[in-house]
């Protein structure tokens, strides 16, 4: 307050009472819990943001009926696959399988049964194959293997054993059980060859397989 009397300036010091610094302390109390709740809701909204990012490559990547690999995670890890054995000149070897008459079973016993088939097919590839080895739905009713360090004759055996174990094995279905059989065409990757020259020359092989009566395998030497 000013004194004019004196021309002076009076300033008083005063504490705050008990009730004003209860006020206080409350209010810097709340104001940390709610910095510490906006924390945790932003790293939840976070975690959540980057699993569903996560899905969605899952999903962009992944056959969603046979949780296989479709043809755009094939190429992804297939790329990689044929780098590695040129850079350590390891063999790798191709095998593209069809199932024979697939069409007619879906007209004869519907989609769904077609769809238990395929189930079944992809399930058994998996189990026939390594965990380093690269399997996928290519489309439709056709499959892919990529063998890792494989030489071409015990691909062949393996291919072999998957085209009798096709034949040998039955899908139940309503009460019923659904037999099929498969070609396959064999390759293997040749000096300074890419990827998409390895599949045409299985897709030759499968071809050939295809023609010579289905249910056999057929190999594509170069």
């Amino acid at each position: 307050r000013f004194i004019p009397e004196l021309n002076w300036y009076l300033f008083v010091d005063k504490h705050e009472n008990g009730a004003l610094a209860g006020i206080r302390k409350s209010l810097y109390v709340n104001l940390l819990i709610c910095l510490l709740v906006t924390v945790i809701v932003i790293s939840l909204v976070s975690v959540a943001l980057r699993r569903y990012q996560q899905r969605i490559t899952a999903l962009a990547t992944t056959d969603l009926l046979t949780e296989l690999p479709n043809r755009r995670g094939f190429n992804l890890l297939a790329n990689q696959a044929v780098q590695e054995a040129r850079r350590g000149h390891s063999p790798l070897c191709a095998l593209l399988l069809d199932l024979d008459n697939f069409k007619q079973l879906n007209d004869s016993q519907g989609h769904l049964a077609g769809d238990e088939v395929l189930r079944g097919f992809a399930a058994n590839l998996q189990s026939a194959v390594r965990q380093a080895d690269i399997i996928c739905r290519w489309g439709g009713e056709e499959f892919i293997l990529l063998l890792k360090d494989t030489p071409i004759e015990q691909a062949r055996e393996l291919g072999e054993k998957i085209r009798q174990q096709t034949e040998q094995s039955s899908f139940s279905y309503n009460g019923g059980e659904l037999r099929i059989t498969t070609s396959i065409g064999l390759t293997q990757l040749q000096p300074d060859e890419v990827l998409d020259q390895l599949i045409a020359r299985a897709d030759r092989a499968l071809y050939r397989a295809k023609q010579s009566g289905r249910n056999r395998l057929c190999e594509e030497t170069a």
